[in-house]
């Protein structure tokens, strides 16, 4: 198994797995939104700098509280960029708490698993492997 592991800020930790073509975002802490679209910059320009990384797992069981306002700067802003910086579809697995599968009720936002354009998809799980199935089976 090969890893390559970037820390790029003292809330995220960045590790690609080629052998899975897979990037894994981990939140290190409770993050400010400034923080968490800072550290969203920063996967995305890691992302670039991967041969094939399409799949993301985003470990976000401990940022403790999901707000509804970085939900929709994801899906409205930062999503709709994610082709057009990396040129393919990415494939979004979130690994959340059970506690943090209600924390946004928002009836704006799709169910969850939804495809956003031809830009990305995104699913939620509480078991990593299953996240991680679900993401090789994307590739």
């Amino acid at each position: 198994m090969t890893t390559a592991s970037a820390s790029l800020a003292d809330f995220l930790d960045l590790t690609h797995r080629p052998d899975l073509g897979i990037i894994a975002a981990r939140w290190l802490r409770p993050t400010t939104s400034g923080e968490l679209r800072a550290g969203y910059q920063l996967l995305l320009r890691h992302a670039g700098s991967c041969s094939a990384c399409h799949c993301w797992l985003i470990d976000a069981r401990r940022r403790v509280r999901v707000d509804a306002g970085d939900v929709h700067w994801l899906t409205e802003q930062f999503y709709p960029t994610l082709r057009q910086h990396l040129g393919h579809h990415v494939f979004l697995a979130f690994l959340v708490a059970p506690y943090q599968l209600d924390d946004v009720h928002d009836d704006t936002l799709p169910p969850l698993p939804h495809t956003h354009g031809d830009y990305c998809s995104v699913h939620q799980f509480t078991d990593e492997g299953e996240a991680v199935r679900w993401l090789c089976s994307r590739r």
